[in-house]
C-alpha cells in the first residue's frame, strides 16, 4: 500500500530519531534482500573485469616431458619468449603442461603417473592446445614412435641441431601382448623430427648428463609460432 506524504514524513523523522545501530537494523530489515542482490551484483561485476584486466591469451603451448626446469630456466622459456616476439606480457603468455612424466616401463613405480600423463598429453594434442615440446632422451623416443612429432627436413634443412628419430607406422605389439601374434611387426621410418638444444645458451649448465630435445607437434595449428619458438630456444 502507498504511504501519504504525511506518512511518509512521520517514518523519516522516526528514523532519524534511531541511534546508528537502530538506522542499520532497519535498513537491513527492510531492505535486506535489494541489498544482497546489489552486493552479488557488484562481485560479480568485479570478477568479471578482473578476468578481463588479467586474462592472458597463449603465444603458445609448451609441454616439459620429463623435463623440471628451474625457475630461471621456466622464466626463460616463459616469459622471456614472450618479451623476445615483442609480445605485451600483461596479454600473452607462453602456457606451460609442467610435471609430465614418460616411460615405457610397465615395472616402474611411477606408471601410473606415467599413464595420467600420457592422457593429459594425448588430450592437449587433440584440443590442439600444444604446440612443442621439451623432452628428455626417453620422452623423446616415446613421441617419436608415437607420431606425435613434425618432421622438420622442410624447415630446418642443413641446421647441424637437427636429430632423427624412429617413428612406427604401424606394429602388431599389442597382439604380441595378448599372445595373438609369435613375433613383432612393424614399420618404421626415420624422420628429423626435433632439435638437440642440449648444448644452447639457455640449458647453458641445466641437468648435466642428460639431453634434450625441441620438437614440435605434428597437428599445432600455430607451426610458424612453433617454429620460432625452436629458433628462439636453439640461438639460431
Amino acid at each position: 500500500m502507498r504511504l501519504s506524504e504525511q506518512e511518509r514524513a512521520a517514518n523519516r523523522a522516526a528514523f532519524r530519531q534511531m541511534s546508528a545501530g537502530q538506522k542499520a537494523e532497519y535498513v537491513f530489515a527492510y531492505y535486506k534482500l535489494p541489498l544482497v542482490i546489489g552486493l552479488v551484483l557488484v562481485v560479480a561485476l568485479g570478477t568479471v573485469a578482473w578476468r578481463a584486466l588479467t586474462h592472458k591469451e597463449p603465444l603458445l603451448y609448451l609441454a616439459y616431458a620429463n623435463v623440471v626446469p628451474t625457475p630461471a630456466l621456466d622464466e626463460a622459456l616463459g616469459a622471456g619468449y614472450v618479451q623476445s616476439r615483442g609480445a605485451n606480457p600483461r596479454r600473452s603468455e607462453v602456457l606451460c603442461y609442467r610435471e609430465l612424466y614418460l616411460t615405457a616401463d610397465a615395472e616402474s613405480a611411477n606408471h601410473q603417473y606415467a599413464y595420467a600423463s600420457k592422457l593429459k598429453l594425448m588430450a592437449a594434442i587433440e584440443a590442439e592446445q600444444l604446440d612443442v615440446a621439451l623432452m628428455n632422451q626417453e620422452a623423446y623416443d616415446l613421441l617419436s614412435a608415437s607420431g606425435y612429432l613434425a618432421a622438420l627436413d622442410a624447415d630446418l634443412a642443413g641446421n647441424p641441431l637437427l636429430r632423427s628419430n624412429d617413428v612406427v607406422l604401424s606394429s602388431n605389439a599389442v597382439e604380441m601382448e595378448l599372445g595373438e601374434a609369435d613375433q613383432l611387426d612393424a614399420e618404421i621410418v626415420r624422420q628429423a623430427n626435433a632439435l638437440e638444444v642440449t648444448d644452447a645458451a639457455l640449458l647453458q649448465g641445466f641437468a648435466p648428463g642428460e639431453r634434450f630435445y625441441l620438437g614440435v607437434i605434428a597437428n599445432t595449428p600455430r607451426r610458424a609460432e612453433a617454429l620460432a619458438y625452436l629458433a628462439y630456444v636453439s640461438g639460431a
